[in-house]
C-alpha cells in the first residue's frame, strides 16, 4: 500500500512540477530560436519573456530589411511589428497563441480594415518537448471601404503545417476569394487559392517539393468591357538531392517545375486554353550552386575582392562539373492552332576556368531545338510571315499544311538540321537582324 500511495504521490508531484520544467524548457526553445533565427527578408528579436508556473507572456519584435522594407515604406506602410505570445504550459510541451500587438501607429489602420476588437491574424502552436511544432496561421477576413472608390473583401487566409527539431516540415494554405476594386474603376477578382509543400530551407534553397493551384484570377475594367482572366492555374516545383559515391564526391540538385493554366482570356478578346510549361535543371553542384545563392543576396551592394573571388570558383566548379538544361514542354492551344516547343541544352563536365572563357563554354554545348507554330499564326503577323518564308527558302524550317516546323540538333556554335546540313549559329542570328 505505501509502495503504492508513493509511486501515486511520485506522479502527482511529477505532473505538478512537470509544467514549471517545460516552461523552462519552453523559454529556451522561444529565446534559441529568436536568436538563430536568419531570414534574408525579416528579422526578428525578443523584447521580452515573463514565465510563470503554467504560462508565459512573450513580446518579440519583427522588423523588414532589404528591399522588402523599401517597398514598405514606399507605401507608408510600417516595417516594424511587435508580436504577443502567450504560452501556456502543459504535461507533454507548449502551446502558443500570437497576436499583433496593437499600437498607435498601427490601430486605426487596423480598426478600418479589420474592425473594432479584431486581430488582424493570429498564430497558433503547439510545440513538443523534441520541438516538433504543429502551427496555425490565420489572417481574418477584411471588409472595408473608404468611400472614394477603393473596396477590398478577402475571405480569411490559413496556413497550417508542421516542422521538427531539424527545420524539416509540411505546410498547407488556403485563400478561398478576394476581391478588390480600386478608385480607377479597376477591379481584381481571385477565386480558390491553395497549395503546400514538404520538404526544408536550407539557405535559399527550398529542398522538397510546393505546389500551388488557383481557380480563376480576373482583372477588369468596369468603365470599359476590357479584361484579362485566366482559370485553372496550377504550378509546382521539386528540388531533389542525390547524393554521390566517391573520393571527394558532392551532392547533385536536380530542380524540376511545371506551369499548367487551362484557359486564358487576353484583352484583344482571343481565348488560348492547355498551357504546359516543364522546365528542369539536372545534376547541379550543390555546393556551388548554394554558394552563388547566398552570393546572389550581395549583388546590389559592392562586394570585397574575396567574395568575388569566391564566387568565379564556384561558377567555375559548377560548369567544370556539367550541367543539364531542358524545357521539355512549352505549348498552347490557340485560336489558329496548337503551339509546340522544346529545348534541352548540355554543358559536358571538365570545361576548366569557365569565367575567364566564356566563349569556350558556347563551344561545349550541345542539345536539341524544337519549335511547332501554326502556319494562321505566323502568316497574321507580316514581319513573321516575311521571317518564316525566309528561314524557310534557306532550308532551315519546314511547312506542312497546317505548321511551321524546326527541329535541329545543337553542336557548339553550329546547327544540325533536319536535312544533315549544318548551320553557324551566328548565321541564324543575323538572318533575324
Amino acid at each position: 500500500m505505501l509502495k503504492k500511495i508513493g509511486a501515486v504521490g511520485g506522479a502527482v508531484a511529477i505532473a505538478l512540477c512537470w509544467p514549471m520544467a517545460t516552461g523552462q524548457l519552453g523559454e529556451r526553445i522561444y529565446l534559441d530560436t529568436i536568436g538563430q533565427y536568419a531570414n534574408p527578408y525579416l528579422s526578428v528579436k525578443n523584447d521580452s519573456y515573463d514565465r510563470g508556473y503554467l504560462s508565459a507572456d512573450a513580446v518579440s519584435q519583427v522588423s523588414l530589411k532589404g528591399e522588402l522594407k523599401t517597398a514598405f515604406e514606399e507605401e507608408g506602410l510600417p516595417t516594424v511589428w511587435r508580436i504577443h505570445h502567450h504560452v501556456t504550459h502543459g504535461m507533454f510541451g507548449i502551446s502558443t497563441t500570437s497576436e499583433l500587438v496593437m499600437d498607435d501607429s498601427l490601430k486605426a489602420s487596423v480598426e478600418q480594415l479589420w474592425g473594432k476588437g479584431v486581430a488582424p491574424f493570429t498564430l497558433t502552436t503547439d510545440t513538443a518537448l523534441t520541438r516538433a511544432t504543429d502551427f496555425t496561421f490565420r489572417v481574418n477576413p477584411l471588409k472595408a471601404d473608404d468611400g472614394q472608390g477603393t473596396q477590398a473583401d478577402f475571405s480569411a487566409f490559413t496556413l497550417s503545417g508542421s516542422v521538427n527539431a531539424d527545420g524539416a516540415g509540411d505546410f498547407q494554405y488556403q485563400w478561398p476569394s478576394a476581391d478588390l476594386t480600386t478608385v480607377a474603376n479597376e477591379q481584381l477578382r481571385l477565386k480558390g487559392l491553395q497549395g503546400g509543400g514538404e520538404g526544408r530551407l536550407d539557405g535559399q534553397f527550398w529542398l522538397g517539393s510546393q505546389q500551388l493551384s488557383l481557380e480563376s484570377v480576373s482583372f477588369n475594367d468596369l468603365s470599359s468591357d476590357q479584361s484579362v482572366s485566366m482559370d485553372k492555374l496550377a504550378v509546382s516545383m521539386q528540388n531533389v538531392l542525390t547524393e554521390q559515391t566517391g573520393k571527394d564526391a558532392a551532392p547533385l540538385l536536380t530542380n524540376t517545375n511545371q506551369v499548367t493554366i487551362g484557359r486564358l482570356h487576353s484583352l484583344e478578346g482571343e481565348t488560348f486554353s492547355n498551357f504546359n510549361f516543364q522546365l528542369a535543371f539536372t545534376d547541379l553542384d550543390y555546393p556551388s550552386i548554394h554558394q552563388l545563392g547566398e552570393f546572389s543576396e550581395k549583388m546590389d551592394t559592392e562586394m570585397t575582392d574575396a567574395e568575388i573571388e569566391a564566387t568565379t570558383k564556384a561558377l567555375d566548379k559548377l560548369v567544370a562539373k556539367g550541367l543539364k538544361f531542358a524545357i521539355s514542354d512549352l505549348s498552347l492551344d490557340t485560336p489558329q492552332g496548337a503551339v509546340k516547343s522544346s529545348l534541352a541544352l548540355q554543358v559536358k563536365p571538365g570545361m576548366e576556368n569557365a569565367s575567364q572563357n566564356l566563349m569556350a563554354v558556347a563551344e561545349t554545348i550541345n542539345g536539341d531545338l524544337f519549335v511547332s507554330l501554326p502556319v494562321a499564326l505566323v502568316d497574321a503577323d507580316p514581319l513573321l510571315k516575311e521571317r518564316a518564308a525566309m528561314l524557310e527558302e534557306n532550308g532551315i524550317i519546314e511547312r506542312n499544311a497546317t505548321h511551321y516546323v524546326a527541329k535541329m540538333a545543337i553542336e557548339g556554335d553550329k546547327l544540325v538540321l533536319a536535312s544533315g546540313d549544318q548551320l553557324p549559329v551566328a548565321m541564324l542570328l543575323m538572318l533575324f537582324m
